[in-house]
């Protein structure tokens, strides 16, 4: 797309990080392998396209793993750009040409496996790792179990969609939903009366073959999914729609012994999200692919219905679209002054409804707007200077560097917040929506409590003034 603007972006980190140092060779090319020349031709291709001029990287010899770590933190040039963040348009953010750069970054780690000295071994084509989480101990001291098989549409399900990319082993698994779910999950609920799941990305799974579907999504939003998303809604989700259900190889329905359709609403009642960041784009395809058996089954009208009793949770990540076909409150933490502090990846999937939504007010914690769809809020909360917690009996201190991104904003109380607002109100809406409450009763917490009386104003002014 022309006048992109990540183009420049990408074109000066590249020759600050890639080849600065290395050797130039005015006289001849150096001798750069096939994998190299595809990537360099997919990266100078978006740059032209945008009206940058190329990179003449043949006249370097440079260090190729310097390029390796380069194509796997193109995602993160554009989380550093606050000045782009600042004006971005959403044609640019999902750009064809930006996918296809990103597409040709996982390509290009895949094939520098094994060949530059560098440890880690890419493989785009892996699934999704499915844990259930066992909370009876508190999340410090959850123990999780590998998941393979279906999961039971009668009971209440919370799927936690998380973005992160890491070894399946418990020790880490335990390591990474601590870090982000902090004291979230810390209460009877979650103890006895929720089942939980944890979805992910084993480590194989490049960082840049994740965007890849990321941004695919952003501008595919209804339409999309990938394989992987399919096999997940195979492995585990097929109760919830119907009984003996068998597919052909196009994943298209040949039969099923199909529930009525008020059994189907309950079942569908039972499927709760939460997401992190990346995590809300692979629940949304996920969904997707849960949509299209449904309307197989039941038709479309019936199959919109069941979908509206789905809840998503999700933070970090807004809506694709302000029409979604399940319910949902999507949270963000934002700068009220947020000049050059903006939380980028909110801002980088979806820059207009960030501006729309965004906290302004130094006066209130938190801002609500409900989505033209009626069943969708938006909570952005105000961003604390500083997150101090207790752990092991210590005070701890963190400061976000992203600007809103860590999930601690929500998921610990924090010292220096009197009220707790944030952590307050996200703790009971993943609680209510976990146990089955939909519509505004989603939204109840303890009455006359701060928060409490907050959030109810709030509610009412959202539906008041509905987004336009």
């Amino acid at each position: 797309m022309k006048d992109n603007p990540f183009a420049p972006i990408f074109r000066d980190a590249f020759y600050k990080d890639v080849l600065q140092g290395s050797i130039y060779t005015p006289t001849h090319n150096a001798e750069h392998p096939a994998r190299v020349k595809t990537f360099m031709r997919q990266l100078n291709r978006f740059i032209s396209i945008a009206g940058e001029a190329p990179i003449m990287y043949p006249k370097y010899a440079f260090n190729e793993h310097k390029l390796f770590e380069y194509a796997l933190f193109l995602r993160g040039y554009m989380r550093d750009s606050q000045k782009v963040l600042a004006h971005l348009e959403q044609k640019h953010a999902v750009d064809k040409d930006l996918i296809a750069l990103f597409k040709a970054s996982s390509e290009y780690v895949v094939a520098c496996n094994g060949k530059i000295g560098d440890k880690r071994t890419f493989d785009n084509t892996v699934g999704y790792k499915v844990w259930k989480a066992d909370l009876a101990k508190g999340l410090q001291n959850a123990s999780y179990t590998p998941v393979v098989k279906s999961i039971s549409e009668q009971r209440h399900n919370l799927f936690l969609f998380m973005p992160f990319r890491i070894k399946d082993t418990e020790e880490m698994l335990n390591k990474w939903l601590s870090i982000n779910m902090r004291q979230s999950l810390d209460n009877a609920a979650f103890q006895s009366s929720i089942d939980t799941y944890v979805v992910h990305y084993p480590i194989q799974k490049s960082r840049s073959s994740n965007i890849t579907s990321v941004l695919k999504t952003l501008r595919f939003n209804d339409t999309f999914y990938e394989a992987e998303d399919v096999d997940f809604v195979k492995k585990h989700w097929l109760p919830f729609v119907a009984q003996n259900i068998e597919l052909n190889e196009q994943n298209k329905v040949i039969s099923a012994n199909s529930y009525s359709p008020q059994m189907l609403f309950d079942n569908f009642r039972n499927i709760t999200i939460f997401s992190y960041c990346a995590g809300t784009a692979n629940a949304h395809r996920c969904l997707n692919v849960l949509f299209d058996l449904t309307r197989q089954i039941y038709g479309e009208k019936i199959a919109d219905t069941a979908m509206h009793n789905v809840f998503v949770n999700s933070y970090g990540f807004l809506p694709v679209r302000e029409n979604l076909r399940y319910a949902g409150v999507h949270f963000y933490t934002n700068a009220v002054d947020d000049e050059n502090r903006r939380e980028p990846f909110v801002n980088l999937n979806n820059h207009t409804l960030y501006e729309k939504t965004k906290v302004t007010s130094a006066q209130t914690p938190a801002r609500l707007s409900l989505l033209p769809d009626g069943r969708n809020y938006i909570l952005a909360m105000k961003l604390s200077p500083k997150i101090a917690f207790m752990q092991d009996s210590q005070i701890q201190e963190l400061s976000d560097g992203e600007f809103g991104h860590n999930m601690a904003n929500i998921s610990t109380p924090n010292l220096y917040d009197r009220d707790n607002y944030a952590y307050t109100v996200f703790k009971n809406i993943l609680t209510n929506s976990s146990l089955g409450k939909r519509g505004t009763d989603v939204l109840q917490l303890p009455q006359n409590t701060t928060p409490h009386n907050l959030l109810t104003n709030s509610i009412i002014q959202a539906h008041l003034q509905k987004l336009k």
